[in-house]
């Protein structure tokens, strides 16, 4: 069981990870780590890299707009890497 409660203080999400700075509410230190995006809302558990305590954090998941706004990015890089292809070929 944890012992304290890492608190999400930002949170950026990339292609395959989200990074957080965290707060541990033991030692109050701010650290920053990387969780897989599979992940994303669900509360997961790890250790302070400062003070050792055991606790959990409330991972954050995109909402419905930033969802689309990732799909979007990425439907215009795969046609970017098409339209590059087809040139070479």
């Amino acid at each position: 069981m944890a012992d304290a409660v890492f608190r999400v203080q930002s949170h950026k999400f990339t292609q395959d990870n989200i990074q957080a700075t965290l707060v541990c509410s033991k030692c109050d230190e701010v650290f920053s780590k990387e969780f897989l995006l599979d992940l994303e809302g669900q509360t997961t558990e790890f250790k302070c890299p400062v003070c050792s305590v055991i606790g959990e954090a409330d991972l954050p998941y995109k909402t419905a707009e930033e969802r689309e706004e990732f799909d979007d990015d990425l439907d215009e890089v795969e046609e970017e890497n098409n339209d590059e292809f087809d040139e070479e070929y």
